[in-house]
């Protein structure tokens, strides 16, 4: 062991190795952008992130500048940029302030076709980063705009970007990381995804300049016709298509969520599902039964269905008379639903004093309304159009008093301080923007300071996406404000939304640790657990207070020192392969858990204490003990991914094994390449190729020169491990006082 050395030297010893990257921080300059000392801190993390899996994920809370931190990752060789269509001229106007190339591709264009065009011919493009924003678009592996994603991402480093990764369960995230990982995704332990994740939360920041205050939100009730949610529960059945789908259940869940964001987004809803009923009427009249696809040759405008010929469109059924009566039963429900809906419950009207209200109580604030539903933006606009300053926004377009506008004069007029360009004339300007889910992604709105909830979406994920549009870096206000109008109380009981909002928060706390939307009207357990990268940042925090000492030299033995404490154990700097690492241990094992990582930590702050050799032996034991049980089980999982690997890595030992003499030296190259590829971190694309490979008709070579370039030219199961610093826990020394 290290020569006498302090508990304060340790401590900072450890601190400077783990924070020393920060030493080394981006440039703040980024062409004409000064990036804030976050956005430097985060490049570094990143590209550690990236140097050690490949990729990373930064899901910074919505607002603090991501996009300029990716920019400052990229480099000078730029990026190929993958995002939601709306958002190119944002992330090329990012890129020409930030003096950098990108090559973009939207979201969208995956879904419909093959991304191979896109990649150039030569293999510089390999050393362009991937950036993805909004990658949660990305989270279900069985679409096809994944499986393009992924082609793309073979064999690239991978930056994803999103604030809320995870909207329903945790295999959303893995399903990200996926895209460069692969299986090994799926095996990620906690401090691993501590390394591979940075996300801060905008008020644990010490640099909060830009940042407006989050205020907690307010919930609102209204009166609602209870009658409503009764009769929905007691349509009878629809009959659906010839092809199936369309449930019974799943319609009324839908409903009933249509009518919670307003009469008119439900009236619409019961108007499409009568036309459909109309149509099904006419098929079954005419002796045919039709499917999803044949049903779309009638065509309806409002309360008229244009008929086609039945028997033209639609194959025949010989029991088309005896589902005619159901059909006929649901559409006469529904009938006598919307004149009941007609007639009149007052809930819109409801709603359009509640905005009023909202508007007369910030005066000075432009504010921004969310739906999920174009039909509720579009019946409140024509209650509040005539008020003044009011603009509509939806997939349909815009739209203001005077008419249609375009989607970006419409963001201009309500944020022109956001959108670079000079403030309208008061007869222009838009201080109330009613909007869905279309502006909750990726635009600016800082000139607001107020957001209404007019529904709850299925994820607090798009909530806070919501919110993020004004509660961004460079806002107007100091205070943002925020509204959230509840479902009504019958229906909330029916079918449990906040009650699911409440589960998925839960899920999503392995990356967001907090929903300011919803952190103050849902209970969060006790027993919940705090998310991985706010404990990581909880690490980060106590090292930036041990580095206020400064650290002695590095010696040629490890620097250990002792603290008294409660419980035997360990805290212990390590290197792995180069990177250093905090790991904790005692007689149960060894851990880089951060849970453990911040209890030991903690410890740490006791008295100085003499170094038991006895226990400071004991400790290094059982970290040898350790990365010998790492060796044994690096890369197990049960995938078939994995599977199809270690199928692969014994086809590779039989073939060398039975190669002629002459031939062996040759052989056994190529098969020691193809080893190095199947041992390296294959992404989601490299191993959907390696299992075709698994059955492909090639020779023996051919095959292994295949799988040779499926992956990385280093492996990963390589380890050496070095012991740098240990704060060793000595119970036997007194600690009552």
């Amino acid at each position: 062991m290290g020569g006498a050395v302090t508990l304060a030297d340790v401590r900072a010893f450890i601190a400077e190795r783990l924070l020393g990257q920060d030493e080394r921080r981006a440039n703040g300059q980024l062409g004409s952008i000064t990036l804030r000392p976050h956005q430097q801190s985060a490049v570094e993390r990143l590209r550690s992130a990236v140097d050690e899996f490949g990729g990373a994920l930064l899901c910074d809370q919505v607002g603090m500048g991501k996009t300029f931190a990716a920019l400052a990752l990229c480099g000078e060789d730029g990026a190929c940029v993958v995002a939601p269509a709306v958002l190119k001229d944002m992330w090329q106007s990012a890129a020409d302030s930030a003096g950098r190339t990108i090559e973009y591709t939207s979201t969208e264009s995956l879904s419909r076709v093959r991304p191979d065009s896109m990649l150039p011919p030569t293999e510089s493009v390999d050393q362009r980063l991937l950036i993805v924003d909004e990658a949660h678009h990305f989270r279900n592996p069985a679409t096809k705009r994944f499986a393009s994603l992924a082609r793309v991402a073979s064999k690239r480093r991978v930056l994803l970007l999103s604030a809320t990764p995870i909207h329903n369960r945790k295999k959303d995230l893995t399903a990200l990381v996926s895209l460069f990982l692969g299986s090994y995704a799926e095996t990620l332990t906690q401090s691993e995804i501590g390394r591979l994740i940075v996300r801060r939360e905008q008020s644990v920041l010490q640099d909060n300049g830009g940042f407006p205050n989050i205020e907690p939100p307010e919930w609102l009730e209204l009166n609602h016709d209870d009658d409503i949610p009764r009769l929905l529960l007691g349509l009878p059945p629809p009959l659906p298509p010839r092809d199936g789908g369309d449930g019974g259940v799943l319609v009324i869940h839908s409903l009933l969520r249509q009518w919670s964001s307003s009469d008119a987004a439900l009236e619409r809803a019961l108007t499409r599902r009568l036309q459909r009923g109309i149509a099904l009427v006419a098929g079954l009249e005419s002796g045919t039964y039709p499917s999803q696809a044949e049903l779309s040759a009638w065509n309806s405008a409002e309360d008229c269905v244009q008929l086609a010929f039945a028997e033209l469109v639609a194959s025949g059924s010989d029991s088309t008379q005896d589902l005619l009566p159901v059909v006929r039963t649901h559409a006469d429900a529904l009938s006598q639903l919307l004149r009941r809906i007609r007639a009149g419950t007052g809930a819109d009207a409801e709603r359009v004093d509640v905005i009023c209200a909202i508007r007369r109580k910030h005066g000075g604030m432009s504010v921004v309304a969310f739906s999920q539903y174009a039909d509720t933006i579009d019946a409140l606009f024509r209650h509040l159009a005539s008020d003044g300053y009011v603009a509509a926004l939806t997939g349909n377009g815009a739209r203001v008093a005077g008419g249609r506008i375009t989607r970006v004069e419409a963001i201009r007029r309500f944020a022109p301080f956001a959108s670079g360009v000079s403030a309208p004339s008061t007869s222009e300007s838009v201080t109330l923007l009613l909007t869905t889910d279309l502006l909750s992604e990726g635009v600016n709105l800082q000139d607001a300071g107020v957001v209404i909830h007019v529904d709850l979406p299925w994820t607090p994920a798009r909530m806070e996406q919501r919110l993020g549009r004004v509660a961004r870096m460079g806002s107007r206000h100091e205070r943002v404000y925020s509204y959230v109008i509840r479902p009504p109380a019958s229906t909330e009981e029916l079918i449990h939304l906040e009650y699911m909002l409440r589960e998925k928060m839960k899920a999503a706390g392995i990356v967001v640790d907090d929903f300011p939307s919803l952190s103050h009207s849902l209970t969060r357990d006790s027993e919940e657990p705090v998310s991985t990268p706010c404990l990581t940042e909880t690490i980060r925090s106590i090292l930036e207070a041990w580095s206020l000492r400064r650290a002695r030299g590095e010696t040629r033995e490890p620097m250990v020192a002792a603290v008294a404490a409660p419980v035997d154990g360990f805290l212990a700097l390590c290197t792995v392969d180069g990177r250093p690492g905090l790991f904790t241990g005692d007689a149960e094992g060894v851990s880089d858990d951060p849970v453990r990582i911040v209890a030991a930590m903690r410890l740490c702050s006791g008295t100085d204490v003499p170094v038991d050799p006895g226990l400071a032996n004991v400790a290094v034991q059982h970290m040898r003990r350790h990365f010998e049980g790492l060796e044994m089980t690096d890369g197990a999982t049960s995938s078939p991914s994995a599977r199809v690997r270690r199928a692969a890595l014994k086809r590779i030992a039989n073939i060398v094994s039975r190669s002629r003499p002459h031939e062996r030296l040759r052989v056994a190259s190529l098969g020691s390449c193809a080893r190095t590829s199947l041992l390296s971190r294959i992404g989601a694309d490299g191993e959907r190729q390696l299992d075709a490979l698994a059955t492909a008709a090639l020779s023996d070579e051919a095959w292994m020169r295949a799988v040779s370039e499926l992956g990385a030219s280093t492996p990963t199961t390589s380890r050496r491990e070095v012991l740098l610093a240990m704060i060793v826990f000595a119970k036997s020394v007194d600690t009552k006082a």
